[in-house]
């Protein structure tokens, strides 16, 4: 597992920034970085409402600014991908 720290800035002129609507859900997206590497994180924030979508993605950067992100390794999991395609 990696610690990953945000990226992500928000923009009060830009308020739908890191939003957006699919099916009728507001989403968000991120990227974490650890090291030299990075991930995009895309992440339902389950509502319809633009303006609790906008409250629930600053609540959840505010977080993630604070704490980062702990995420598989990419690595760890084709390893043992491969390990049990191997014993099949």
């Amino acid at each position: 597992m990696l610690l990953g720290s945000i990226s992500a800035r928000t923009n009060p002129s830009r308020r739908q920034h890191h939003l957006w609507l699919n099916n009728g859900v507001w989403w968000t997206y991120y990227v974490l970085h650890f090291g030299y590497r990075k991930r995009r994180i895309r992440r339902s924030l389950k509502t319809r409402s633009l303006e609790e979508a906008i409250l629930r993605r600053d609540a959840l950067f505010a977080n993630l600014q604070a704490h980062g992100e702990w995420v598989s390794d990419d690595r760890e999991q084709r390893a043992s991908r491969s390990i049990s395609i191997q014993a099949a």
